[in-house]
């Protein structure tokens, strides 16, 4: 347990209630930088390493373009987006989950990509693949297709979505 002078930020000591509409009123505070509710039940203790405490994240819808694929482009695992900075230029803010096969989602995105041609905005980059995919094979597509995802507001320290966007 740290004690409050400890604490230094990005951390914040917060309030606890137990009232579900004060928590639905604090979910609208998304603008003053708050990212979710944490909630439990009201006799669970912390317990390190063990998951059990449950997070709603705040999402925000928001559109991307479709820089680069995970997987291959005729059946793309997770799509590499960007958003053109103030000098024009394409740069990294996140990644997707898996497109949903059952639902045709990675057949469609898929047959409106087409591949990158020579002088893509990132070339020679390199990037994460995300947690449990290891090195994914990486293909630059041109960054033509826009797409529309639901996003936690949560930010890096670059700007870019902490988390896989849907």
């Amino acid at each position: 347990m740290f004690a409050a002078h400890q604490m230094s930020a990005p951390w914040a000591l917060c309030s606890s209630i137990t009232q579900e509409e004060t928590a639905r009123e604090w979910l609208t505070w998304a603008s003053a930088g708050m990212e979710g509710v944490v909630f439990k039940q009201l006799n669970d203790t912390y317990r390190p390493s063990v998951w059990g405490w449950q997070k709603y994240k705040i999402r925000e819808t928001s559109e991307a373009i479709v820089g680069a694929v995970t997987g291959s482009p005729a059946t793309p695992r997770t799509l590499l987006l960007g958003r053109h900075d103030t000098d024009g230029r394409l740069q990294y803010v996140g990644r997707t989950t898996t497109p949903a096969r059952a639902t045709g989602n990675a057949v469609a995105v898929a047959g409106l990509l087409a591949p990158g041609r020579r002088g893509h905005p990132w070339t020679g980059w390199s990037f994460s693949a995300g947690r449990h995919q290891g090195d994914a094979e990486r293909h630059a597509v041109e960054p033509e297709l826009v797409v529309e995802v639901g996003a936690d507001v949560a930010r890096d320290t670059s700007g870019r979505w902490r988390q896989p966007a849907r």
